[in-house]
Formats: C-alpha cells, sequence, structure tokens
C-alpha cells in the first residue's frame, strides 16, 4: 500500500544521517558531529506514524470521514516532503547545537542526501494515498467492502446460492449457508389436478341421449 510503503520510507530516511560536521575541539582534539533525519526534521516519525493511523482509519470508515482521513493523510505526506526538500537547503543550526563546548569548524558541513530523498519519496507515496482515499479509491475499495452491510446484490445471491459456487464465498461473507435452498420454489406453479380414472380401469359411461330416454 502507498500509505505504508510512505510511512515506512519517511522512518528509514529518519534514521540515516543527512547532515555531518569536522570540529577540531581544543581539549579532545578533531571530532565529527552528525545529524539524523529526526534531527534535522524532528516532526518527521510522527508524521509518519500519523500516516500509518490514517490507514487503519481509512480502511475502517467510509463517506465523509474517510475522505477528511484522506486529507490528514495528504497534509502529513505533504509537510514530510516539503520539510525534507526545505532540510537541505543549509546546514540547520542543530549541527553546531551539538557540540558540548566551543570547537573550530574544519571545513564546510556535508550533507548526505540519501536520507532526504527517501522521506520525500515517502512523503510523496504518503500525499498520494490520501489523494486517492479522498476520492474514494485504494484500498478501502478493494479490501474494507466486505466489512460492510450485505447489499442486495448479496441477498439476490444468497436467495440461490447452489446457482453459481464461485459466488459461494459472497454468501459465506454475508452469514448465510451456501448449501441451504429455498424451501419454497418460486417458479413452481399451481398443479391443477386432473380426474380420476374410473376404478378398475373401466372407462366412464358416456352421457345417456336425450333421444333415447323419450317413451313412443
Amino acid at each position: 500500500m502507498l500509505a505504508v510503503a510512505g510511512a515506512a520510507l519517511a522512518a528509514v530516511g529518519a534514521a540515516l544521517t543527512w547532515w555531518s560536521a569536522d570540529y577540531l575541539d581544543p581539549l579532545t582534539g578533531p571530532l565529527v558531529i552528525r545529524l539524523s533525519g529526526a534531527d534535522s526534521v524532528p516532526e518527521l516519525i510522527p508524521l509518519a506514524l500519523v500516516g500509518l493511523a490514517g490507514l487503519g482509519a481509512a480502511l475502517a470508515t467510509h463517506g465523509i470521514p474517510r475522505r477528511l482521513v484522506g486529507v490528514v493523510l495528504l497534509v502529513c505526506g505533504g509537510v514530510i516532503a516539503a520539510r525534507s526538500v526545505l532540510s537541505v537547503g543549509g546546514p540547520p543550526a542543530a549541527l553546531a547545537g551539538s557540540l558540548s563546548r566551543p570547537a573550530d569548524p574544519v571545513g564546510a558541513a556535508q550533507l548526505h542526501p540519501v536520507g532526504p530523498a527517501l522521506a520525500v519519496l515517502g512523503g510523496l507515496l504518503l500525499a498520494t494515498a490520501g489523494v486517492l482515499v479522498v476520492l474514494g479509491r485504494g484500498a478501502r475499495a478493494r479490501m474494507g467492502g466486505r466489512y460492510d452491510a450485505p447489499t442486495r446484490a448479496t441477498a439476490a445471491v444468497a436467495a440461490d446460492p447452489t446457482a453459481d459456487p464461485e459466488n459461494w464465498w459472497k454468501v459465506l461473507d454475508a452469514g448465510a449457508d451456501p448449501t441451504a435452498r429455498s424451501a419454497v420454489d418460486p417458479t413452481a406453479g399451481s398443479a391443477v389436478e386432473a380426474p380420476d380414472d374410473p376404478p378398475n380401469g373401466t372407462a366412464a359411461d358416456p352421457p345417456a341421449d336425450p333421444a333415447d330416454s323419450a317413451t313412443p
């Protein structure tokens, strides 16, 4: 899923080193200060966690609440991508602030681009997932629909589950028994009983002729 991949990339990028700088401490000699993505962009991991929580909320909701969750995912992804891009514009102040005592810088600070690139990509994926959720597409349309109330189509399938064995799984999801058949056959009409045959197989007597009953 895009949201899971985006949050994972942002978390991995936050754990990598983004900036490093060499200093010369008058007492201890040379030292290297490194800043990870979480140090450069403190809101990186919290936003990634919000994105994961938003994915669960998107699977559990529908309608307007689900679209609001999609907006949250979009905002989280956009902030992650934007803050990651802005952080590579120059050395953060936290780089020099990590020194325990004053030291002389040796050369310029170095940027390690892998971490920021992963964070930007993760933010874009998270934002894309939010757009899909707002548009009513994505994981919820494929997976979450089975947790909704049974629709009329499911009820129609349950009415005759043995007609198509491929529909048995749908009937099971609807909570019905696919092997049960209806006790009433809707195609059966009321039968018209034929008159009983005469006993002993003899033919019925024809009706009397009025002419034969006349007296001479």
